[in-house]
């Protein structure tokens, strides 16, 4: 009895370490290289896709800028289209080819959406470290609500 719950110890680190050991994977988000400024395309709305990608991790203190490769007008606000703006960042109109920057101080899941499309949402993610669990649970969370 007692070599059988050794055994199960044993394998449940065994298990601890191999699951530490695998990699964040990054099919939920693009992640920014650190260069300090990291991009959000604004697209077509028509073409299914709003904000390419639709969420984004960086790390604190990073500028985030949304350029418009769309043919018309938008703005990007932070909250969401269901709830509407939240106050923690606005643009004023993004014409066709403008663009719009936010550096984010403070760590956190952002949600934004385009005012003058409200289905179109997308979400930053930011974090003091590219690979936290925190970073993993938020990519988790958001990967449905992205795909909407």
């Amino acid at each position: 009895m007692q070599i059988e719950k050794l055994g199960i110890v044993v394998f449940s680190c065994l298990l601890v370490v191999l699951i530490a050991d695998i990699p964040i994977s990054s099919a939920y988000a693009e992640k920014q290289k650190s260069s300090g400024t990291n991009q959000v395309y604004i697209l077509g709305c028509e073409k299914g896709a709003c904000f390419s990608p639709c969420q984004t991790v960086i790390l604190k203190g990073d500028t985030m800028t949304w350029a418009n490769q769309d043919s018309i007008i938008h703005m990007i606000v932070s909250g969401s289209g269901q709830n509407g703006p939240d106050g923690w960042f606005s643009s004023s109109f993004i014409p066709p080819h403008g663009t719009f920057s936010h550096k984010f101080e403070r760590t956190g899941a952002f949600v934004y959406y385009d005012i003058l499309h409200p289905s179109a949402q997308g979400v930053i993610i930011v974090s003091s470290s590219m690979n936290s669990s925190y970073v993993y649970l938020e990519q988790s969370f958001f990967s449905d609500w992205c795909s909407r």
